[in-house]
């Protein structure tokens, strides 16, 4: 007994040897050994609430029993075998739970409140404080489970640097899994919850995770990203961009393995690009251009029914979620509209199945969703939108034409009929009201010649104008494209566009308005927005302008085959970026139109052409005589081009040379760089030392870094 005494201090000892800056303070009810106890209320059995249905009454009467004897067994446990097996009883319930159609996120709800109340929440504290390995992980495991509201408020208040300190573990496969999951949970608590988690390592580690090939935790680093993105608000979400979190969203989104990791990425990124200000950071990383051309090839229908099939995700989202998700429908980004239609119609499959459709009117996606309708200039975000609001039984509103300044009367009349003003339609076709006109309705006009008497009335009417001019599509009458430069400044002052051209105002000349001109001649009755257009406009006139040309091209040029070589593609990519290096890497936006010029010439402009060797990259450039093959051709053009080619090779085999066509075989003389995903910095390293000037043709170059090169069959 005096050996374990001894023992158990001297583990203590240690534990409190580390670098304080490297751990942060916990709170004495976790660390100290059976605070988690609780004295004798945690033996008491707490009666199901009467408000509870029937259903989930019943399934409770049959789980809380078996829970409350897991629950004591774990802290009465005698050793670290037992203390698991309780654990795992603990969660074998809890998963149960979240797997019940229709009815999983009550009974789990309850569930998670019985263990925090009868002390299972602190014991598992205290346990990721304490344990040995594998039951730290076993303990991680249960926690991510239970991180209803409540919990996560608990975690918030006396947990949150045990989750912080095992982040800091980030190197340790088996904790990775648990915290990361811990933390994607942990990133919707607060917008201080989330600066507490950036600010002292939590985000760093879902960023290092992000380089993992691990499906589980890059799943919850891209959901942990998407939370703190929405959950965070505008100060947290600068923070992430200045910690490159848009550059590491890329692999994630890149990846062809998994379309869970993808979508939750794709969110991520586009919640971040409806910030105004770091919008042109988000835009520069590249990884704003995958979500539409992912998000088309998406059926939302099947992915609903894959996300029913599992257990993290059969209970759909909370209305907290969904409430989330409207803004981005409202958004002028057409990114953010097209994703949160496609997890709104997720969402709708998964409700309609649960018979809890009308979470969508009490959040307010309804009324978006038919806006996105008639106004969406996006064929996928529109189709999506549409098919939301027919499996929640609303009806789907017709699309109105965006050339408003073109409207006859007729198409007046619908518009009104549409927006409820049916009322008013006699009136304004006996003034022969067309789009025009409706354009330049002022409330004097409205009250007096078209007979709105009501000030509610027309306050509502010209709501509905408002958003109509937001909308419209005024390139018939719009050369100087005004009403795109006027969104560049908020997207609210699009309903500007047609008092400042009927006016003879266009971006050439609005330099030269003064205020009052906004104000008498355009209608622009809001100080504020006059003084933002006219400083934006003088701004653009002594801005410089900067021409790209051709001979600037790009530092490097990726080559890679899209079936085994996205992920350490797009590793490259962002590594390098992160280095200052330009980088160029075809995306999938590009599959859908001719590119072959555009893309040779890529190849042609680059400095260095780095080609990922995954496995079997070369294997259909084989019997490829025609020289049809995409990779076949960016080889091809980057040896005739007397490019710096850098192969990379990750668990690649070197074909004979006799295997490939003769016009690529000289590929086989550069020097392959191996690639480490454990020593990831030291490979990136060996690389950018080929890319300033070091030839991979030299066998010696980087060998100081300890990774092989190895030699192609052809190698002189």
């Amino acid at each position: 007994m005096v050996l374990i005494l001894l023992v158990s201090l001297y583990k203590l000892c240690r534990f409190f040897a580390m670098s304080g800056a490297e751990r942060l303070v916990v709170p004495e009810c976790v660390s100290q050994a059976g605070s988690w106890a609780g004295g004798g209320s945690s033996r008491e059995h707490r009666e199901v609430s009467p408000g509870v249905n029937t259903d989930v009454r019943a399934a409770l009467d049959r789980i809380l029993p078996a829970l409350h004897q897991a629950i004591a067994r774990a802290k009465q446990a005698a050793g670290p075998a037992e203390l698991r097996r309780a654990i795992a009883e603990v969660f074998q319930l809890v998963e149960e739970a979240w797997g019940m159609p229709t009815l999983g996120r009550d009974v789990a709800k309850v569930l998670c409140d019985v263990i925090r109340l009868e002390g299972g929440l602190d014991l598992l504290l205290n346990l990721l404080y304490t344990a040995e390995l594998e039951t730290k992980c076993q303990a991680g495991k249960l926690l991510e489970q239970i991180l209803v509201a409540e919990n996560r408020d608990r975690i918030a208040r006396i947990g949150l640097g045990v989750i912080l300190n095992l982040a800091k573990e980030r190197d340790v496969p088996q904790l990775a899994q648990s915290v990361s999951g811990i933390l994607e949970h942990m990133f919707k608590h607060t917008e201080e919850t989330c600066f507490q988690l950036i600010s002292d390592g939590g985000l760093d580690a879902i960023l290092y995770w992000c380089r993992w090939t691990d499906p589980i935790v890059l799943r919850h680093c891209a959901m942990a990203l998407a939370n703190c993105a929405m959950y965070g608000g505008q100060a947290n979400q600068r923070l992430m961009i200045e910690k490159r979190t848009a550059e590491w969203l890329f692999p994630l989104v890149f990846s062809r393995d998994d379309e869970l990791i993808r979508l939750h990425a794709c969110l991520a990124i586009t919640v971040l690009a409806t910030n105004k200000e770091i919008e042109k950071e988000v835009e520069r990383s590249g990884t704003l251009a995958l979500v539409e051309p992912f998000i088309a090839s998406l059926d939302p229908e099947q992915f609903a029914c894959e996300m029913l099939g599992s257990s993290d995700n059969s209970q759909g989202r909370t209305a907290d979620d969904l409430q989330r998700l409207v803004p981005l429908l409202d958004s002028s980004r057409l990114e953010a509209q097209c994703i949160a239609a496609f997890y709104l119609c997720t969402e709708a499959a998964i409700k309609t199945r649960q018979k809890k459709t009308k979470i969508f009117s009490e959040t307010g996606a309804t009324q978006s969703l038919k806006r996105v309708v008639c106004y969406s200039t996006s064929s996928t975000t529109s189709s999506l939108a549409k098919k939301v609001l027919r499996m929640i039984g609303e009806e789907v509103p017709r699309r109105i034409l965006p050339t408003v300044p073109n409207w006859k009367p007729c198409e007046v009349q619908t518009w009104l009929q549409q927006i409820g003003f049916n009322k008013y339609c006699q009136s304004f076709l006996d003034h022969q009201v067309d789009g025009d006109i409706l354009l330049r309705l002022t409330e004097e006009e409205l009250q007096e010649d078209l007979g709105m008497d009501s000030s509610i009335t027309r306050k509502r009417f010209f709501r509905e104008l408002t958003e109509l001019k937001t909308f419209a599509n005024y390139s018939t009458c719009d050369r100087s494209n005004l009403a795109d430069w006027l969104g560049g400044i908020d997207p609210r002052f699009r309903q500007y566009t047609y008092n400042l051209l009927t006016c003879g105002i266009n971006r050439n000349f609005l330099h030269r308005v003064t205020e009052q001109q906004l104000q008498e001649d355009c209608h622009i009755n809001t100080g504020f927005h006059r003084v933002r257009i006219l400083t934006a406009a003088r701004e653009t006139l002594h801005s410089p302008i900067t021409l790209q040309t051709a001979s600037n091209g790009t530092d490097v040029f990726i080559s890679y085959r899209r079936s085994t070589g996205s992920q350490l593609a797009s590793l490259l990519k962002v590594h390098l970026q992160l280095h200052g290096f330009s980088v160029f890497i075809d995306v999938e936006k590009l599959e859908a139109g001719k590119f072959e010029d555009k893309l040779i010439q890529s190849v042609m402009s680059a400095r260095n052409f780095v080609l990922v060797l995954s496995p079997n990259a070369l294997d259909k450039c084989m019997g490829d005589p025609e020289c049809k093959d995409w990779v076949h051709k960016e080889i091809v053009t980057a040896l005739n081009s007397g490019k710096n080619i850098i192969p990379v090779t990750d668990h690649f085999e070197w074909p004979d040379p006799e295997t490939l066509p003769k016009d690529m075989r000289a590929v086989l003389k550069f020097n392959g760089i191996k690639w480490s995903h454990e020593y990831q910095e030291a490979t990136i390293e060996k690389i950018i030392r080929f890319l300033q000037g070091r030839s991979s043709r030299d066998s010696s170059a980087g060998s100081e870094n300890g990774l092989d090169c190895l030699s192609s069959p052809g190698q002189t």
